[in-house]
Formats: C-alpha cells, structure tokens, sequence
C-alpha cells in the first residue's frame, strides 16, 4: 500500500508536470485549480467579420448560458409582450418632436454625443466646409462619415454628416451642417426647413454611430479578456479575484448580439424591436468601423487598448476622468505587492496582446505602472464607462434622436413633410422596443455589490474603501451636476 501511494503521487506529479508549462513548485497546478479545468473559452476570428471586427467568443459554457438565460435572456422573452403597446402608443404620438438649436447643441456638448467631438479636422473636412476660414476660430467637428456604410430599407433615408463647431467658453457652439448625400453645407444663421431636416439626419447618424460604431468597442474587444482570464488565471491568483467578479453574464450576451439570428442587427421585418434603418450586411460594416478605423479619417482611428482614461470633451469626459481615477487607485493598491516576474500575469498578458490591439506583453506588463493601468482599463470600461453609455443614451428623447426618417436628406431648397410623417408607428414601436430590451440598462448585479474575494485583511480593506470613495465620488458628481449615472445603478459587469 505505500508502495502504490508513493507510485500514485508521481502519476500525480508528472501529471502536473504535463499539464503546466513549468515544473517548479510554484507554477503546479492542476486542472481543478482553474474556473474550467483549462478547457474554458478562448478568442477566435468572428465568424460574421474574421478580419475586420475583434476577436469574438462564441463558444461559451453551458452553465454561462444558461446563467444569461435565467436572469435576462427570459426577460427578453417576456417583454416582447409589450410590442402592441408600443405600436398603439406610436399611433398616438405620432412622429419625430421638434429639436431647438439649443437643444441640438446640448446633445453634442452633454450626451455621449459629445465623444464625437474633436478638434482633429482632416482636409476632407476642411474641403467640405471650404468657405470657413481655418484660422478664425477654434474649430471642432462631429464627423459621422461612418454611417455612409448603411444600406437603407425601401422607403427609410440615412445619410453621413459633418457637424461644423467653435469653442467658446467652455461650449461648443454649432456653425454648419454638410450633409453628404446632397453635398450641401447649412449654416446656423440661415434658419429654414432644411436646416431643421439637416439636424435630425445629424441625430439619426449620432445614434447610429453612438451605438454601433463607438459603444461596440466598450463591449466586443474586452470579451478576450473576459474569457482569458477565466481559462488562463488560477482561481486563487490575486488578478483573477479582483477581475472576476466582473466577468458576469458578459459573453452569452455577447455572442447572442453577434451571432444569434435572433439579434437586432439582422434587423428582419418580423423583428418588433430591431429599429435600425438598414439591414445586417451594413450595420455589421459600422462594426468594422468601430474597429479597423476609416483610413484618412482623424475622426476614426482604429482601435487600440488604453492605458489612461478616455479623451472625452466637455462634462461627459470629466465624469469618467473622475471614475478612472478611483478605479486606478483600487488597482495599485491591490496589486501593489505583485511580483514584477510572476510567472501567471505575463503568461496572461501575452495571451491578452495576441487578441487586443496595444494590450501590454509579458516584456511590457510589468513597466512602469502598465501592469495597473491595463486591469483599471478594464475594470472602469465594463463597468462605468460602458453602463453610463447606455444610461444616457436611454434617457434621450428617442423623438428628437431617430434612427429611422422617411424623407430624403436636404438639399438647400427642400421643404420638411410634417414632423408626424417622418417616422411611423412602426418605427417608433420598434425603436422603443430596442430601447427597452436594449439601450437603456437594467441592472442585474451592482458595482457598488460587487464581493471580491480576496484572503489577506489589507486587500478586503482596500476594497471596502474602494466602495466609499464610489459613494464619495457619487455624491461629489451629483453636487457638481455631472452625475451622468446614479452610482446605485452602474452594473458590475457588461449586462446589457
């Protein structure tokens, strides 16, 4: 008998051996010692866009499934029941409301909008507003050329636009219009139908921009990450509990966005609550957008990691600034006595910079401070920034931000069909459908409840504080007027 016990413990040991990339000590571990035993998801090209979306997830576990299943995907399900309601209510109140200049102007300097602007204009934005004079002021653009991908439903318009801005003050003031279909370029000082027609094609490409080219780089290239860590990092390993509580219900949701034929973007007549305004093979290129960037165009470079916090204009920008910075505090404090040789985070590294663009390898992670800048970017993006998008986007008035518009984009003398004809029940019960199901967020695990497991009492401390400085920085925002999302609804994970 101890004969076959010293024979069983080095069946065990080469076992080990075999299964790990290293045999000293402190790298063995067995399969039981990782979420999925190491057989959990992994990246591969997305089967819709193999070279020109991110890496996708698509075979995720059953039990993740079944988990989405259980606490959203039913939820799905039960709310097409509202899809009458929304059509009758569409019959009621029916068309688009009028947009103000002053309220256009809000939308790009407040919203999420407002992560369009830039000051960064290219000569084709300069040859499309060629009777401006360059030097007269600070000039910005919001530039939504991306849209000019869209292929229209019969009846429905969608062209690209380029929003023409100064800086005054601490405020964007508006300038122009150019409306590409028409080529024509509207000046503010020239109030006429066109121009209030031109606005709303402005606001139909921001949303459609907003949340199929920008938003989408909150969600699909931070799911490698995701699945990496949960198959790649051992279960008792510091990263993976500060990280893992974060991971929920994430890649189901995903996978069903992207490869369902259920999904909003194959946009099917039938859909009651797919209200884009063209079909899948375009929307999915809004995507690729999103991702690989427009080539000579400044305002959409292709996408890389961020190690700093977003670059966002205006009070939107300043929010998740603020957010950033808790996060990153949390972070170092966490991981303040890592090892800058441990062997897991550059392994996990170096799997990360194989699948996202700029993500730190093992020869880069531990520089400086790259190792928290990376885990915070993470940590912030799957909560805060990618929540609060959705929070705002889901408060805007959906009759002043259309997706959809049935009259042709302006030329200089066309005259708007009344408001109540731009847009039907049909479109709008669509529209707040998706909106419901989709943009506007319901929250099934908080950040502010999110339970790290960690062992040493200086961690759980950290972590306790790192909860007080969210109410802090809550309160703070809301005193200030820039509370953009109430903190007691911010997810704690990509849910929505």
């Amino acid at each position: 008998m101890k004969n076959q016990g010293k024979f069983s413990s080095r069946v065990k040991d080469k076992i080990r051996s075999q299964i790990n990339s290293a045999t000293s000590p402190k790298h063995l571990y067995s399969q039981k010692d990782f979420m999925y035993e190491r057989k959990g998801p992994w990246p591969q090209p997305s089967p819709v866009h193999p070279w020109g979306e991110s890496p996708a997830v698509i075979h995720v576990p059953l039990r993740e499934t079944l988990d989405w299943w259980l606490f959203i995907g039913s939820r799905y399900v039960a709310t097409l029941a509202l899809s009458p309601y929304y059509f009758i209510k569409g019959l009621i109140f029916p068309g688009l409301k009028e947009v103000t200049n002053k309220e256009f102007e809000d939308l790009l300097n407040y919203s999420m909008m407002s992560k369009f602007l830039t000051d960064k204009l290219d000569d084709e934005d300069w040859k499309c507003f060629s009777d401006y004079n360059k030097d007269e002021k600070n000039w910005f653009i919001v530039d939504l050329d991306a849209v000019r991908v869209v292929k229209p439903l019969e009846g429905i318009h969608v062209s690209a636009t380029k929003t023409l801005l100064y800086k005054e003050g601490k405020r964007f003031k508006v300038q122009a219009i150019y409306v590409q279909k028409t080529e024509t370029v509207f000046d503010i000082s020239n109030p006429c139908d066109a121009w209030e027609l031109a606005k709303y094609f402005v606001l139909q490409g921001g949303a459609l921009c907003a949340t199929l080219v920008v938003h989408p780089l909150l969600h699909f290239p931070f799911d490698s990450i995701n699945a990496i860590s949960k198959t790649s990092l051992p279960k008792d390993h510091i990263l993976f509990r500060l990280l893992s509580p974060h991971f929920r219900f994430t890649l189901p949701l995903e996978n069903a966005v992207l490869n369902y034929k259920s999904s909003l973007l194959q946009e099917k007549w039938w859909m009651t609550y797919a209200p884009y305004p063209g079909g899948p093979e375009g929307l999915r290129d809004l995507l690729v957008e999103g991702y690989k960037g427009i080539k000579g165009n400044l305002s959409y470079p292709p996408f890389s990691y961020s190690l700093k916090s977003p670059s966002v204009e205006g009070k939107y920008g300043i929010y998740l600034k603020r957010y950033y910075e808790v996060f990153y505090n949390f972070v170092r404090d966490i991981l303040a006595d890592v090892s800058t040789d441990d062997f897991w985070i550059s392994k996990w590294a170096d799997y990360c910079n194989q699948h996202v663009n700029e993500f730190p390898s093992s020869k880069e992670i531990f520089e400086d401070d790259k190792l928290v800048r990376a885990v915070t970017t993470y940590l912030f993006t799957v909560t805060v920034a990618h929540a609060t998008d959705h929070y705002n986007y889901g408060i805007l008035d959906k009759r002043k931000v259309p997706l959809r518009l049935r009259q042709a984009a302006p030329t200089k003398d066309t005259k708007m069909i009344k408001r109540s004809k731009l847009v039907n029940a049909i479109d709008q019960m669509k529209y707040s459908m998706a909106d419901n199901l989709f943009f506007s967020p319901t929250t099934v695990t908080k950040l502010i409840n999110a339970r790290y497991k960690f062992k040493d009492p200086r961690q759980r401390k950290i972590a306790e504080n790192f909860k007080k400085e969210l109410k802090n920085l809550d309160k703070s925002l809301k005193i200030e007027g820039i509370e953009y999302m109430p903190l007691k609804k911010i997810s704690a994970s990509i849910q929505f």
